[in-house]
Formats: C-alpha cells, structure tokens, sequence
C-alpha cells in the first residue's frame, strides 16, 4: 500500500561515502544550518544503503541522512543564496524512504523549512509526533578583533577567573562524572532517560570524550575550583556535537550545553561557555571559524546567556521529537 498517494515519487539516489562531493557542496551554501548533516556523513567510514540520500548524485538540491532519525537539507527554496530548493515531489520522496526507517524516540530536525517541506508529508501519512519544536534560534558566537570572549566576561565578574581556566576537553579518567552529567542534561532536554533502553547513549558519550569533544569544567561539588585531591563534580559541559572544516572555514556546532542545576545563575556557565569558545577557537577553529548552537525558544535563560555573551541569530531549526 503507498501511504503518500497513487502517483509515484521520483526515486532518490542512495549515496556511498564515496559520492559526497555534491552533498557538501549543497551543505556549503549556508555552512552553519548544513553543519550537522556535513558531519553525519563524514563521521562514519560506511553506512547502509539508503541511509544518505539526495535527488541527485552529482548536483542535488536536497539530501538527508536517514536511519531511525531524519536529518533533511535543501528542500526548501533559499533565494537569498540562490538556491531554488528541490520541490514538493523530492520532499514526498524523502518522506515515503524514511517513514518505515524512523524509529520511536527518532527525530525529523534541521532548518525549520526543510523539516517541515518534509514533515507535512509523514504526519498525512499517520507518522505521530511527541513533541513539534518549530522555533529553535540558530546562533553563532561574536567575532573578536583582539582579546578573549571568557576576557570580557571576566571584566565583569573577575572572581570567576578560575572557572575559566578550569575549562578543558574531558578525559578518559572523567567520563565516569561526564556521563551523569549528559544524562541529566538530556533528560531535562528530551524528557527521559536515554540510558534506560540500552548502552547507545552512554557509547556516544565515550566517543564525544575519546574524540576530544566533550569540554567540561570541574569544580568541588559547591561552585569553588576542585582541589588535587578533594571532591570533583562536573560544574560545566558543552560538547562540539558537530565540526566540519567547510570551505569557508571551519564550523563547529555546540549542543548539550549545559550547567549543574545548582550553579545557575551564579555567572558560572556564562564565564565557562565563553572559555570553550575561545579553546575551540585557539585550538580548532583558526581566527576563520565559526562556533554555533541552536536553542529552544521556550529556553529563557539559555537566550539570555546567549544574548549577553554577544551570540546572534542566523537562522532557524526545527526539531519534530518522535
């Protein structure tokens, strides 16, 4: 039975990582909203056939990673970047390949208008959502023409200066206080534990701190710096979820950004989050790099944090919880 309608949908092309070359380019037209799906399919050596897709091979206007979540880019118009998008035909197309790969817990996000050219035709095809998250601000962290981010922080709150000395990439040794800390991060986030279906979320979290990827701040379980042998908590994290060397410089994407409940509005995570970026910067990124996330509208205080560290908007995501 075709659950999307009589009329065949013209046929996708499934892509090897061999064939990428026109999928970044598609990525590269707005690096910062194409940053997530560029990493996907860099990050794995191989895949299942028809996991990365896209309506052409060599010249696509749309492609998506497509397992148990759907990760689409391209499918609406972008005329301010020339980009005339790939049309209702491609986003049902899209839509009839992933809806037997979603998986409950999945997700359909990226760009707002990619997610939903896309999602308008799953939800016609009986897929049901847990959560719509349609107004997720993209934002990109302030150039500097000389100093420090986490400087001009601690011009204000110049008593944090060891928080922002304290920030460093999390070590093998530490992933036993990081992995709480995730969890408790994406609990709050998504609404349930993802330990508690099996093993795949705490392997990421090793696979974030084995890559270099997971940036924390310690300190001694009461806001104070972490003494050599006294107690040690996570007081601060932030992992680069997504990094990809794009043609116009690199890009990297922060998500589980998150500060120990206790710690809130102490200025803690505002002095820590402006230190990761200026260590992303000094150590990956070069003075061409951008350093972006994506928050939820409904998140107050993440956007006042944001707002006062000098992040703007660029865009936005959406996020379509299954």
């Amino acid at each position: 039975m075709n659950l999307f309608g009589h009329r065949l949908p013209p046929p996708l092309t499934p892509l090897d990582p061999s064939q990428l070359e026109g999928l970044l380019e598609l990525c590269a037209i707005d690096p910062v909203a194409g940053v997530a799906l560029a990493h996907q399919v860099l990050r794995w050596p191989g895949w299942a056939r028809g996991d990365v897709v896209a309506d052409d091979r060599r010249r696509p206007a749309a492609g998506a990673w497509a397992t148990g979540s759907l990760m689409p880019f391209g499918l609406a118009a972008r005329p301010e970047l020339g980009h005339p998008g790939a049309g209702g035909d491609v986003a049902r197309a899209l839509a009839e390949h992933a809806f037997r790969r979603l998986t409950s817990r999945g997700s359909v996000a990226g760009p707002v208008a990619d997610v939903a050219a896309v999602w308008e035709h799953l939800a016609a095809a009986g897929l049901h959502s847990r959560e719509e998250r349609w107004e997720q601000p993209l934002l990109v962290a302030p150039r500097l023409s000389g100093g420090t981010l986490a400087g001009g922080v601690l011009a204000r709150r110049p008593a944090l200066a060891w928080a922002a000395a304290g920030v460093h990439r999390a070590t093998p040794a530490e992933e036993p206080l990081v992995l709480p800390a995730s969890v408790d991060m994406f609990t709050g986030e998504l609404g349930y534990d993802p330990t508690a279906s099996g093993s795949s979320y705490a392997r990421h979290v090793s696979w974030l701190v084995a890559s270099g990827r997971s940036y924390v701040l310690l300190d001694d379980g009461a806001g104070a710096p972490a003494g050599a042998d006294g107690p040690r908590a996570i007081a601060f994290k932030a992992d680069v979820g997504a990094l990809w060397a794009a043609p116009g410089g690199t890009v990297a994407q922060l998500t589980g950004v998150w500060t120990r409940p206790d710690l809130r509005g102490r200025g803690i995570g505002s002095v820590a989050l402006a230190a990761v970026v200026d260590v992303l910067r000094r150590d990956r990124l070069g003075v061409d790099g951008v350093v972006s996330l994506y928050v939820n509208s409904f998140n107050a205080a993440g956007l006042a944090l944001y707002r006062s560290l000098g992040f703007t908007r660029v865009g936005t995501y959406a996020t379509v919880l299954l």
